[in-house]
């Protein structure tokens, strides 16, 4: 007996240490991958990817490794590539990645299987792998000894990882060896503790109390770069001869003509406050930076506090000027002014990706008057679209990554108006109609005392004009003696408003175009704002004009057209503007800053330095890439979706048999009998073969020898006495009870066999 209990004992102690062997290991590798998320000098950052493989899919096929075993080899090798499965299906698709997944996952599951169930030689491979982990331990926290400065960052951290390190090691290098060597059934005494706790204690405190932060020495590397590692643009140029300049306040407004010769050109200044035709200073310069280390959203200050503006994109184009928008504002809010059009297409259109040509749909009715069809082509740095109004299709965005950044290109053919028609003058004025469906675009909700204040400035501005046109003109002029100060700026609040119209009288184009909306609407005339990238001829300065030649060499989509359609749009170049409906014509472009007084000397943005990316020659092979991600996520729904039906017509079938089951004739009996199988196959019964009666199933069935033997006698027996009949179903319903009851296993796994198993789909007959 005591050496039963002995046994026993020896038993429980060896499934305990097992258990804190396996979690010590656990342990071990989580702290390992979860050191470079806490150590400061330890910089791997973790993509979902990352987090997926080592957090995941990692100790997911550990613990299954560990406690799957109990379900059988089928079973358990079946439950370990789920975790697989679903990282690749639902994580990372069919990618280079899904190797990895499927490695660690694989190579995690084998030798936690062969450590803990592999017998006495599946410890012995546990050995060296606590070396192997100590390894990695020391390349991670060597990191702290990169330089004194990050020692001495680290130290409070490096000191507290080392110390756990330390301790798991040493508890998992302990219960290794009491797993080992106790399994062989060696005795190990009191020496053995006290051996382990003078190895454990001084490092301990070597470790905890006596290591310095700065424990190493090492010489310090000075690193020049900016935090955010902003490259410093390479010079290209030095000076630019016989081109003229421009200024960002855009031309004058193009429908107004001069002594009925062309249109009336624009007034501007170089930068340097020089007119056209006199001898500028030192104007923008050319400068570059290399593809690879192009940043997006890239600011427009250089290094050493100068300023400079970054390419964003080039449009090509017959059509002078361009206005690209990207964003239509036409809802009003009484406080924050002018909002995004939830409902509008123009909209929509910026982050759609058709794999068709869009067309609009209300093409062929429109009765926009005076526009002329202009292709206009996109090579872009960024994913969202800029469109000329108004699109009449646009191609599918192609991505092509061979000239970083410009990555992305389409055409559109825009109905754009033509800045030569001189029709304006003779509109009369809304019609019923228009007034009727522009309403949204003539509320204007102001509280009554910022009503009054843009209402007196109407007045004053139109002085009694009445024309529809002519009121439009005399509310642009009447910024003649406002101060335009290039920039951008996101505050359009009506309270912004109204001190830009009544006290700074200073602003760049987002306070002209909000205001000469409002004022607009006030006067009976729809307006709505736009934002996005001005191209003009008069913006383009010799820096520019010299940045697409040398774009354009490099860029063969470019070389399709003529250096004087092309325009290279920067940070710049962003603008805002205000469209106005003009009965007969539809809605047209409407310059704001045109009338106000340009830019002081030295600060137009536009003409700062131009910074572009300079292309490599490398011709990237195309490749076609198989779309394994949507493949195996279609096959994934279309799995999911047979499985969900094949569970439907399981439990479908077997409402369907209980009901019938309720009555007394030959069907029910039948039915009750298919409904016992049903049940019984679901508890791990083996299958019965259609050739297989009753009877005889019994007979590897004990259990159901009497539910046999009654379910025969009332199938086959033709004859019976007063009443036997009725004794006969009742007691086969009272043994199908207490059958069903007798052989229904316990537990949380048999439960949940029962309730997912569909080998009951094999009784079709």
């Amino acid at each position: 007996m005591e050496a039963v209990k002995e046994s026993g004992q020896s038993t429980r102690v060896r499934a305990t240490l097992t258990h804190v062997l396996f979690y010590t290991r656990l342990f071990l590798y989580l702290l390992a991958f979860a050191i470079p998320v806490f150590h400061p000098a330890v910089v791997v950052p973790y993509d979902k990817l990352g987090w997926w493989l080592w957090f995941g899919v990692l100790p997911a096929e550990m613990l299954i490794a560990f406690y799957g075993v109990r379900l059988g080899l089928r079973r358990w090798l079946v439950l370990a590539g789920l975790p697989i499965a679903a990282a690749i299906i639902f994580v990372s698709g069919f990618s280079p990645f899904s190797f990895a997944f499927l490695a660690v996952g694989a190579a995690s599951f084998l030798v936690t299987a062969a450590i803990f169930h592999g017998g006495p030689w599946g410890r012995w491979i546990a050995l060296p792998e606590p070396f192997l982990l100590a390894v990695l331990y020391y390349k991670m926290l060597s990191f702290t000894r990169a330089s004194e400065t990050i020692a001495h960052a680290a130290a409070g951290v490096a000191q507290i990882l080392l110390v756990i390190s330390v301790c798991a090691f040493l508890l998992h290098s302990l219960v290794l060896y009491l797993a080992v060597f106790r399994a062989q059934g060696e005795k190990r005494r009191r020496r053995e503790l006290i051996l382990f706790a003078s190895i454990v204690v001084p490092i301990l405190v070597v470790v905890a109390v006596l290591l310095p932060p700065n424990f190493v020495s090492n010489s310090i590397v000075f690193n020049n770069l900016d935090h955010r590692v902003r490259p410093k643009p390479v010079p290209l140029d030095a000076t630019g001869k016989g081109l003229p300049g421009g200024n960002l306040q855009s031309p004058r407004n193009p429908f107004e003509k001069k002594d009925g010769g062309r249109p009336l050109g624009r007034q501007y200044l170089y930068g340097d406050g020089t007119q056209p035709g006199d001898q500028p200073g030192d104007r923008a310069a050319l400068e570059g930076i290399p593809s690879d280390q192009w940043q997006s959203g890239q600011t427009g200050t250089g290094s050493q506090g100068q300023a400079r503006q970054y390419a964003v994109m080039v449009i090509a184009s017959p059509m002078d000027p361009i206005y690209a928008a990207e964003g239509y504002f036409g809802r009003f809010n009484p406080v924050a002014g002018f909002e995004r059009t939830r409902d509008q297409p123009l909209n929509e259109l910026v982050n759609e990706r058709l794999i068709e040509t869009w067309q609009d749909p209300e093409a062929t009715s429109s009765s926009d008057a005076d526009r002329v069809p202009v292709p206009v082509y996109y090579l872009s740095t960024l994913p969202e679209r800029v469109l000329a109004y108004r699109p009449y299709s646009v191609e599918p965005t192609v991505l092509d990554r061979r000239y970083y950044p410009f990555n992305y290109s389409y055409t559109s053919i825009s109905m754009v108006s033509d800045p030569t028609s001189g029709g304006f003058r003779s509109i009369a004025g809304l019609t019923p109609q228009e007034k009727e469906s522009l309403a949204p675009y003539l509320r204007i909700p102001l509280s009554p005392e910022d009503h009054a204040i843009f209402e007196r400035y109407l007045q004053g501005a139109i002085r009694g004009q009445t024309g529809y046109y002519a009121t439009i003109m005399a509310i642009l002029k009447s910024f003649s003696t406002f101060q335009y100060q290039v920039g951008f700026s996101d505050n359009a609040t009506v309270q912004h408003l109204v001190d830009f119209l009544t006290k700074t009288k200073n602003g760049d184009c987002v306070e002209f175009s909000n205001t000469t909306a409002i004022l607009a609407r006030l006067a009976g005339i729809p307006s709505r704002v736009v934002t996005g990238y001005l191209a003009a001829k008069d913006l383009q300065t010799p820096a520019h004009r010299r940045g697409l030649e040398l774009l354009r060499q490099k860029i063969p989509a470019l070389q399709k057209f003529p250096l004087r359609e092309l325009y290279l749009i920067t940070t710049a170049h962003h603008h805002s503007w205000v469209q106005l409906y003009m009965p007969g014509y539809g809605w047209v472009d409407f310059e704001t800053t045109a009338y106000a007084i340009p830019p002081q000397a030295g600060g137009d943005p536009n003409n700062w330095n131009v910074v572009i990316p300079l292309l490599s020659n490398q011709e990237l092979a195309p490749l076609y890439h198989f779309p394994w991600y949507l493949v195996l996520r279609l096959l994934a729904v279309l799995t999911a979706a047979v499985v969900v039906l094949m569970y439907l017509y399981r439990y479908g079938r077997e409402l369907y048999l209980l009901n019938l089951s309720r009555g007394r004739s030959r069907g029910s009996l039948d039915a009750l009998y298919k409904l016992l199988l049903l049940r019984l196959v679901s508890d791990g019964f083996t299958l019965k073969s259609p050739a297989t009666t009753a009877i005889e199933y019994a007979e590897d069935h004990p259990e159901l020898t009497r539910f046999a033997a009654l379910y025969t006698e009332l199938k086959y027996r033709e004859l019976y006495e007063a009443g036997e009949r009725e004794r006969l179903w009742s007691e086969l319903k009272r043994e199908y009870r207490e059958t069903v009851r007798q052989c229904r296993k316990g537990g949380l796994l048999s439960s949940l066999r029962r309730g997912f198993s569909l080998k009951g789909l094999y009784y079709r007959w």
